[in-house]
Order: C-alpha cells, then structure tokens, then sequence
C-alpha cells in the first residue's frame, strides 16, 4: 500500500512538473511574441493611442514588471481560474475558452460515441471474416476514408445533403440540426482508424488457444467474439479512445469552419488570425490540462479491463 501511494504521489509530482513547464513555456511564447499588448487594446477602439497613454495602460496590465513576476501573477491568476482578457476587445478569456470548449465537447463526444459505436462490430466482423467480401468491402471504406481529408469530406456532406437535398440547414448556432453533418465528418474518420486498429487486435486475439476452449465448449461464436476476446483487446482500444478524444477536442478547427460550428478551434484560429494571444495561452494551456485529465482517467479504467490488475487485488485481499 505504501508503495502505490509513493508511485502515485510520484506520477502526480510528474503531471504538475509538466503542466508548470507548459505554463511556462506558453507564457513565454506569448511574452516574446511581436507586438505591444496595451497598444492593441487602445487601438481596439480605432484610435491611435499617445504614448502616455500606452504605458499607463501598460503600468496598468502589469506589462513594466519583470518577467518572472508577470508570470507569477498570471499562474496565481490561473490557478484561480483566471485566464485574463483579451488583447482585442476585453473579453474574458475563462469564459470565451469554457463555452467554446462546451461547444467542441459536444461535437467530439457525438462523433466519439458514433465513431466506436460503429468501428467495434464492424472491427470485429472484419477481422471474423478475414479476406471474405464483408471484410473487404470494410478495407475499402477504411482506405477511402483514410484518404480523405476531413475538409473535403466535411465540404462533401454539405453539398450533398444541405445544398442538393436540402436535408439540413446550416445556421451555425450550435444547435442539434448543426450538429449533425461535423459530427458525421468527424465520426467517419474516426470509424476508420478505429476500425484498422480493432481488426488488427481481434485477429491476433483469435489465434490463443483459450478460443479453440471456448469453441469446444459450444459457446456461441458471436458471444467468444464481442464478450471473451473483445474484452481481452479493450486495453489498447480504451487507449485508442482516449487519444481520439483529446485530439477531436484540440483539433477540429478546420470542421468547425467549414461548419461554423462555435468551438474551440473557431476561437483559437480567429484568435491567431486577430494575434490575440492572451486566447491562444488559455487554449493551449486548457488543452493540456484536458490531455492530463483524459490520460489519468485511461490509466484508472485499465484496471476495469486488465485481468492482471483483478489478479494483484484478489491476491492481496487474499494475502
């Protein structure tokens, strides 16, 4: 017992030294980027600001202090949830970031739960049916799809069933109905990747002998296959999801254009195209905090599915 808590203050101790040099690092980039932050929020209003003006309002950003203690200010201010305002027109960047963030969370949970929804039976009927015209047929969507990037995929839909069948309107509000087509652009790249992975993982799984066991004792083929040796590939698959699912929330900007669709991405690309870079350190900070979190999370859930875990516990009750 003493040993896991030492291991887990460890990996803690770890996260937090990492999640610090992000800070830093972010912090940093931002504090060497081109541009005077203060003149930039003046000349918001159209106006050309005087100098005087500038370095009051510099004085009162705190942008004349010294860089460590600028940056320890902001790290206070973080860890209170505070990510400043922004450089171009005031606004609170906690909240601009949340309710984007809100929004691309929506979208990446959708096209998550219909990517895998999808991607396991038909992972795992492909690899049952290795080299058969339903796993070939399944290849060749794989392969098409891997082709394809998400833009023009995402520009396909939109022709297709908003311009010529007129099925969905468009509004850009975040809405159900426009929530449909970028969640269907996204979840069929993930139904892909996922797909190769999880035929990979199956058919290898096939081959160990307690298959041909559980053959001989007249167990139903669909249930060795989705209860016995889906359970036994699910740790690289809960990794697979997880990684999905940081990289859907911090990597969606160009769906979320195509679509208007309010996220995360939105924001930081009008962000970076406004060089308002007090948006991009709370993006680029939240983000790894989120990739922290989701990691952590992964590693608790491998003990729901690594029977090596079950064993230690069972024996240390045991014992």
């Amino acid at each position: 017992m003493k040993r896991k808590m030492q291991k887990l203050v460890a990996q803690l101790a770890g996260i937090l030294i990492v999640l610090l040099g992000v800070t830093l690092l972010s912090f940093s980039l931002m504090y060497i980027a081109p541009g005077d932050p203060a003149r930039t929020i003046l000349q918001a209003g159209g106006t050309m600001p005087s100098e005087e003006a500038v370095q009051e309002k510099r004085k009162e950003m705190g942008l004349d202090r010294p860089f460590l203690e600028q940056y320890g200010s902001w790290l206070w201010n973080f860890v209170h949830g505070d990510l400043g305002v922004s450089m171009i027109d005031g606004r609170n960047v906690s909240y601009e970031v949340t309710k984007a963030l809100g929004k691309s969370a929506v979208l990446a949970v959708t096209s998550l739960a219909a990517g895998v929804a999808a991607a396991l039976p038909l992972g795992v009927m492909s690899a049952a049916r290795k080299e058969k015209m339903f796993d070939r047929i399944t290849c060749f969507f794989v392969f098409i799809r891997l082709c394809m990037p998400s833009f023009l995929v995402g520009i396909g839909f939109l022709y297709l069933f908003a311009y010529r069948l007129k099925l969905i309107s468009i509004s850009g509000s975040g809405g159900v109905s426009a929530l449909i087509l970028p969640a269907a652009t996204l979840a069929t790249g993930i139904c892909a990747r996922m797909i190769r992975q999880i035929r990979t993982l199956i058919y290898e799984e096939m081959k160990h002998p307690y298959v041909d066991g559980l053959r001989s004792r007249g167990i139903r083929e669909t249930q060795i296959l989705f209860v016995h040796i889906l359970r036994n590939a699910m740790l690289p698959i809960i990794t697979l999801i997880a990684l999905s699912f940081g990289e859907l929330l911090g990597g969606t900007a160009i769906t979320e254009i195509i679509f208007s669709w309010p996220g995360i991405g939105r924001l930081v690309m009008t962000a970076i195209e406004e060089h308002d870079y007090t948006i991009i350190q709370g993006f680029v900070v939240v983000i790894a905090l989120i990739f922290f979190v989701i990691y952590g999370l992964t590693e608790l859930s491998y003990s729901l599915f690594d029977p090596r875990v079950k064993k230690q516990k069972e024996s240390s009750r045991n014992g």
